[in-house]
């Protein structure tokens, strides 16, 4: 298995896409809260059931302002636009937008919010897909693809301007979801109280001195006896997210399709990276950089942490579809 440190390392150490019970140093005062919302299961450990009923309401809020599927959200608004037309949408829904798009340049596009059409042409749109189910048509066509394509692209389907709070959109039929960054924002709200985990739908955020967490293999083997692939020492204060291919997906034809689409091609990532592990003091930015990761690959990747411009503190962990791993600043221990 590959082990390797690399480029810039900060003193957080890394996180997890499914939270699995391995913490250390917990304290077992904290009662978990558990509650649906984003389309998955989120849970917060508090130390007041005030505390994490506020939490619950900020998150919800968020919820009702970006969500694809509530009709009157700012995205549901946006989306329901014709070309030329202008939407005023919230601070918190600019806030998002704003750093979707430094994301989308930092990436080279590889993140990128207006892939949603293609999303839903692949049968992965939130409320569309059932586990290991494709879509009752099938799987797209090349000419679907090449059409769909034709609607994706944040920096000329979208025009933003953040001192107005509005956004217009420029291309007829094109879409925005801020799923892919939304729910690390909604994680980070924790550390507005006192809290011990906050986990939604795999972004977490770490409200404790010191947690042991594991993440687990993408690919099950024989070689993976345990339900963890590796684990580290988490800190307080870190947001965390993993992206990974594992969680949605479907067989045609033994042909695996999953739901992390390349905005650059419209098929399903394909850069032998099947899982990224992103930890930033920012949880909103490790959850977009680690879809990034999955499509741009390591080679990527590798550039946008050596690269000068970027001004983001983060370490990485990455995984292949063979479960090899390389770790870009934490320490490991493997199972």
């Amino acid at each position: 298995m590959k082990r390797s440190t690399a480029f810039k390392t900060t003193a957080a150490l890394l996180a997890v896409f499914a939270l699995l019970p391995l913490f250390a140093a917990c304290n077992k005062t904290a009662k978990a809260e558990y509650f649906d919302i984003f389309g998955t299961t989120a849970y917060i450990e508090t130390y007041d059931a005030d505390d994490a009923e506020k939490i619950e309401r900020e998150m919800r809020r968020v919820e009702e302002l970006c969500s694809v599927n509530i009709e009157g959200s700012d995205i549901w608004r946006i989306n329901a636009a014709h070309a030329g037309e202008t939407v005023k949408v919230d601070a918190v829904t600019m806030f998002l937008l704003t750093l979707a798009m430094s994301v989308y340049e930092l990436t080279d596009g590889c993140y990128d919010p207006t892939v949603y059409p293609l999303v839903e042409l692949w049968g992965f749109a939130a409320g569309d897909f059932v586990a290991g189910t494709p879509p009752e048509g099938g799987i797209p066509t090349d000419e679907e693809i090449s059409a769909a394509l034709e609607l994706v692209g944040f920096g000329r389907a979208f025009s933003l301007n953040a001192s107005e709070c509005t956004v217009t959109k420029l291309i007829e039929g094109a879409k925005l979801d801020l799923g892919g960054i939304a729910k690390g924002y909604a994680s980070s709200l924790a550390f507005s109280v006192s809290f011990d985990i906050c986990n939604v739908g795999g972004n977490l955020a770490v409200g404790m001195p010191t947690a042991t967490i594991g993440v687990p293999a993408p690919r099950e083997t024989e070689a993976v006896s345990s339900s963890w692939l590796f684990s580290f020492k988490a800190a307080y204060g870190q947001c965390i997210s993993t992206s990974g291919d594992y969680e949605r997906y479907y067989f045609v034809d033994d042909v695996r399709y999953h739901h992390i689409i390349d905005p650059r091609t419209g098929y399903p990532a394909s850069s032998g990276l099947a899982s990224a592990t992103v930890i930033s003091t920012d949880g909103a930015f490790a959850d977009a950089f680690a879809t990034a990761v999955i499509v741009g690959g390591a080679d990527a990747a590798e550039r946008w942490l050596s690269d000068e411009s970027n001004t983001w503190e983060l370490d990485l962990v990455t995984v292949t579809e063979n479960n090899e791993v390389t770790s870009y600043g934490p320490e490991l221990t493997y199972a």
